[in-house]
């Protein structure tokens, strides 16, 4: 099962449109991580075996720096609705449950620029 740790970037209304797709998430606040320094979720998220969603590029894609992450969803966009959000988010959820692979985003990352437009990467690569 795919497990979504949304930082504090990403609108918490989503966690219950993931969980009607069979997506486990929590929000970081949520988590006790208001207010907490990137570093400080992304931890949480490995330690916790969370794939990080976030829009918070910069900031996240530098920590990729370890051997082995549950993965990183990010979201080129900021200032977006939940429901722009949602948008963006839910297609790139599809694809990963219609893989049928539990751990689809080791060590992968995932930018979504748009509606439809979303690029996957392997970081590190191997």
């Amino acid at each position: 099962m795919i497990r979504l740790l949304l930082d504090e970037h990403v609108s918490p209304s989503l966690v219950s449109k993931l969980g009607d797709k069979g997506t486990f998430a929590v929000a970081a606040a949520h988590v006790g991580l208001s207010g907490e320094p990137d570093e400080q979720i992304w931890n949480y998220g490995l330690e916790n075996d969370f794939v990080v969603v976030t829009s918070n590029a910069r900031d996240f894609i530098r920590l990729l720096n370890v051997e082995v992450h549950p993965g990183l969803i990010v979201l080129r966009e900021s200032g977006l609705t939940r429901d722009e959000q949602w948008d963006r988010i839910r297609p790139v959820i599809e694809h990963v449950l219609e893989s049928s692979d539990d751990n689809f985003l080791v060590n992968k990352l995932v930018e979504i620029s748009d509606v439809d437009e979303w690029e996957i990467r392997e970081i590190p690569k191997r």
